[in-house]
């Protein structure tokens, strides 16, 4: 910088003691006499020194901000290395304890896969057990209610008796079914009560159910076969709402209540005798859509025949005297 001036200095004095030219110079229009700036050549024009000396200013003064940037950045870049050094060591470190949370995470999960198959193949086997145990069931619960379904078949139930005290005693059971259906031999009764079942207080006037045990089981047929017959029913010269029905398990009168709107509609259908066969049920609203359109009301005695037999293959029933079962 300092002999940039020194060289636009030189510059100038060489201009100021430029001579003068003379007149004769002037008059015959001679040349000036060419002018040195000592061992530097011909003399530099303003402009040209001014760019020179602004461009030397320019690399000066990066070089003096350049340095003092390194100088006040040093110590921060320092910094910012060991920090960054202190990152890598902590990420090494953190690296390792992941990978070995990651083996024993691997270590883990094959031993879950391993017992995932064994419990597979246990729930495959208990899955089969299930269903086999399944099966065994349905088998026993059907042997279950075909037992409970034959102690049955000797119990009868009467309703309408009213209640007093000995009203439901074996003895006043067989003599109220001796007089009542006018049979010409003593029924022999082995045990009877009436049904434990609660009874509100709109209930109590109404006497609730006698189920009886007979001791013989022809019986039981012979009374309900009675019962059907003379009905209605009179004791001691009045007649009386005396009801005997069979002894049926809790599923049995479920099952056949599902029939009680086909046996309603048939109920009025003198041409047509119905009756339910126990245990065969089959689905109720495909009977009533066959009893609407094949059995009607106005059927002559002539067809009767032909709708018995085919409303016998749509519900198992006792129908026009003849008991068909449907296998």
């Amino acid at each position: 910088m300092a002999e940039k001036l020194q060289k636009y200095r030189c510059g100038s004095d060489a201009n100021a003691t430029r001579p003068a030219r003379t007149t004769r110079q002037r008059a015959t229009g001679d040349a000036d006499p060419p002018t040195t700036t000592g061992s530097d050549g011909p003399n530099m024009s303003n402009e040209e020194m001014k760019a020179d000396i602004l461009l030397s200013l320019r690399g000066d003064i990066a070089k003096v901000i350049r340095d003092e940037l390194k100088g006040a950045l040093a110590e921060d870049f320092q910094a910012i290395r060991s920090e960054l050094q202190a990152v890598r060591s902590e990420i090494a470190n953190n690296s390792k304890a992941i990978q070995a949370e990651m083996d024993i995470i691997k270590t883990e999960v094959r031993d879950l896969q391993g017992g995932l198959s064994t419990w597979s193949d246990q729930v495959t086997s208990l899955q089969s057990t299930v269903t086999s145990l399944q099966k065994e069931m349905s088998t026993l619960k059907d042997k279950c209610e075909d037992l409970e379904g034959s102690t049955r078949r000797s119990n009868i139930r009467i309703a309408g008796i009213e209640e007093r005290p000995g009203s439901s005693s074996p003895q006043a059971v067989a003599k109220i079914i001796k007089e009542v259906l006018q049979m010409d031999r003593d029924i022999k009764v082995d045990r009877s009560h009436r049904t434990l079942t609660g009874r509100g207080p709109r209930d109590r006037e109404t006497p609730r159910v006698i189920i009886a045990k007979l001791h013989h089981d022809g019986d039981a047929a012979e009374i309900l076969r009675r019962a059907r017959g003379r009905a209605p029913l009179f004791h001691n010269g009045h007649r009386v709402a005396f009801f005997f029905f069979p002894d049926y398990t809790a599923s049995v009168a479920k099952a056949r209540a599902t029939f009680t709107e086909v046996r309603r509609a048939l109920r009025g259908i003198k041409e047509v005798r119905y009756g339910l066969l126990y245990p065969e049920f089959l689905d109720p609203k495909t009977a009533m859509e066959y009893v609407r359109n094949n059995i009607t009301p106005t059927e002559s005695t002539r067809n009767a025949g032909h709708s018995c037999q085919k409303f016998a293959l749509s519900l198992p029933v006792w129908f026009c005297g003849h008991s068909v079962h449907i296998p």
